[in-house]
């Protein structure tokens, strides 16, 4: 009985490890062009509130990541007064690698208009491969916003361009 504990001991140690082994811990930097269409609502005199979709691919600069290639769907809301010089945003992201598998994130971010916003993104989970994902990253995103100065319409749709891009976006799979 006692050799048949030890070698179950073994297989559970050595099961352990290699599952220990799919594991993966990496920091990547990224960017992506992207466009995106946007409702805009004039908010006050030199006041625009976005609620928009951002679409692109994230380029991996450097080492090969299975990231690099990855579509992003991002639905996103930007402030920006251009009375103060000041924007904020918020929005998620899901994040479609070549394999079909899934990483969801949230970002938010404050800035200028026209120069753009940093902030913070952050992993939220994944599906497949990517269920457990963690991770976060400083995050930077320019929208081009300058037909607004105008501010003629209350409501009106644009077609917008725009890059994101990560420093160090730092991600952990199990």
């Amino acid at each position: 009985m006692g050799r048949h504990i030890r070698i179950a001991v073994t297989i559970v140690v050595l099961a352990a490890g290699a599952l220990g082994a799919q594991a993966e811990e990496r920091t990547i930097q990224a960017t992506s062009r992207w466009e995106g269409r946007a409702r805009v609502y004039v908010t006050g005199l030199r006041q625009a509130f976005m609620l928009g979709s951002l679409v692109g691919r994230l380029a991996v600069e450097k080492d090969p990541s299975a990231l690099d290639g990855a579509q992003l769907v991002c639905p996103a809301a930007i402030e920006a007064d251009y009375a103060t010089n000041t924007q904020r945003g918020e929005g998620r992201c899901v994040i479609t690698v070549p394999s079909g598998d899934r990483l969801f994130a949230r970002w938010t971010c404050a800035g200028e208009p026209e120069k753009g916003c940093a902030g913070r993104f952050v992993l939220t989970g994944g599906t497949g491969a990517y269920q457990s994902v963690t991770g976060d990253g400083d995050f930077a995103l320019r929208v081009a916003l300058a037909e607004l100065v105008r501010f003629e319409r209350l409501e009106a749709d644009y077609d917008l361009v725009g890059l994101a891009s990560w420093p160090a976006l730092r991600y952990r799979t199990p």
